[in-house]
């Protein structure tokens, strides 16, 4: 079995990503009587907090009339099995999660972020060298991969994996052309072994780079950006199929009326956004692209063929 494949497969299977954007129900007939879990992921140096996100869990507790529990967990690779096992009713994760839970997971996305304007989301996928590493174009890798060690953010990431896989495979290159290929357990890990030159080249998530910068952790002229994708579409909040259907609007409609009914809340959950940002109703077509592009990337189909 492809090594990748296999990694991924493993992953999915054994770890446990929700995002701070969740909410869940239970899967018994009456899931207005059971409490819903939020599973929660603190990204290392975010500005998330279990203080931040009790806000927000009592805005969904009033306005959907249901007890709500928060649940911390370690990484972003494992919503799929969390779902599966109906431990985590609800998720919100990147495109790429989404599409494997929707397939192994009977996920469906019913809401993501959008622009301050109300257009949908979008954001880069980056490949990028510490400035002293003395590569200076993609090109250089591309004509002797070889020669070079790549790092790819965690499995299920579309911007730190998906993408970039995509673009390298339209150029011909595959993993195992590289002198050796690594998996990190975030986009945060794979900025900083890149950064620091303990790989050659990394696939990122720009935002983060710049959301590094920001803070003061890393300068701006530590890393170099070698290649940037087209603009990606945002992530979805997503439920499991047989979700009641009364239950699945309500919860669309808490994240519709988050901003104007509780500011507080609001607030705590944009602060991962650094921008801002509303909500808007979404469904599965929204993804196909990306669907598409996995289906044609050896090793990470969706579909059997």
């Amino acid at each position: 079995m492809n090594p990748v494949r296999t990694t991924l497969l493993r992953k999915v299977a054994v770890s446990l990503l929700l995002a701070p954007l969740l909410l869940g129900c239970s899967n018994t007939e009456n899931d207005t009587a059971k409490t819903l879990k939020i599973g929660v992921v603190i990204p290392e140096g975010g500005d998330q907090t279990l203080e931040k996100l009790d806000v927000m869990t009592r805005y969904f507790s009033r306005k959907l009339g249901m007890g709500v529990k928060q649940i911390q967990v370690s990484d972003n690779s494992a919503i799929i099995e969390a779902m599966r096992a109906r431990k985590i009713d609800v998720g919100s994760a990147g495109a790429f999660t989404y599409l494997v839970a929707s397939k192994n997971a009977s996920a469906e996305a019913i809401i993501t972020t959008a622009t301050a304007d109300g257009n949908p989301n979008y954001y880069n996928s980056a490949f990028i060298t510490s400035s002293k590493s003395g590569i200076t174009s993609i090109e250089e890798v591309l004509k002797a991969p070889k020669n070079y060690t790549l790092a790819w953010a965690y499995p299920t990431s579309t911007s730190g994996h998906l993408v970039p896989r995509y673009y390298l495979q339209q150029q011909g290159i595959m993993p195992d052309d590289f002198k050796e290929v690594f998996t990190s357990t975030d986009h945060a890990a794979t900025v900083l072994s890149a950064v620091s030159g303990k790989v050659d080249m990394a696939a990122v998530m720009i935002a983060t780079v710049e959301h590094f910068v920001e803070t003061g952790r890393i300068k701006p002229t530590d890393y170099r950006v070698l290649w940037t994708s087209e603009p990606i579409a945002q992530g979805p909040v997503f439920v499991r199929k047989d979700m009641d259907r009364a239950l699945k609007k309500k919860i669309q409609q808490a994240y519709l009326d988050m901003e104007t009914e509780d500011t507080a809340a609001y607030n705590a959950l944009r602060t991962q956004y650094n921008r801002g940002m509303k909500y808007i109703i979404v469904d599965d077509s929204h993804y196909q692209s990306l669907r598409d592009m996995a289906n044609q990337i050896k090793g990470l189909e969706l579909e059997e063929k």
